[in-house]
């Protein structure tokens, strides 16, 4: 994950820790395939809500800057607004895996998964679709 991602998420990293419920907001994650089924119950294992909003955190900011807009784009979806607007200066420049192109700001949860889809068509059929 890069610095202004990782910086903006621990700078807001109480707020979200006492405002989420992180059932949702993981099935977003695991739909989009940037939180693992093991990760979800370890998560769930967590004895609190505030407890298990801080591990899942904790483990975002192990990731990369795809997960930090699965997480930004789960929270618009789930009607965290007020949250995800936090978190909206740093969303990260995302590169596909070939490194030629990249989408700058993803703010519409409905373009996320067409970029996803865009990426599997790259990486499968050698083509994008976006």
């Amino acid at each position: 994950m890069d610095a202004k991602a990782r910086n903006c998420l621990l700078q807001h990293r109480e707020a979200l820790e006492k405002d989420i419920k992180t059932s949702y907001i993981m099935d977003h994650m695991i739909s989009d395939g940037f939180l693992t089924i093991s990760e979800e119950e370890k998560v769930r294992n967590e004895p609190t809500q505030q407890q298990r909003a801080a591990m899942l955190i904790k483990m975002i900011l192990k990731k990369d800057n795809d997960s930090y807009v699965s997480f930004y784009n789960a929270l618009l979806h789930e009607g965290y607004k007020d949250l995800a607007a936090l978190l909206h200066d740093g969303i990260p420049v995302v590169s596909s895996s070939s490194g030629k192109d990249s989408v700058s700001g993803i703010t519409s949860y409905g373009l996320y998964p067409l970029y996803l889809l865009s990426l599997c068509y790259q990486n499968c059929f050698g083509f994008v679709l976006l």
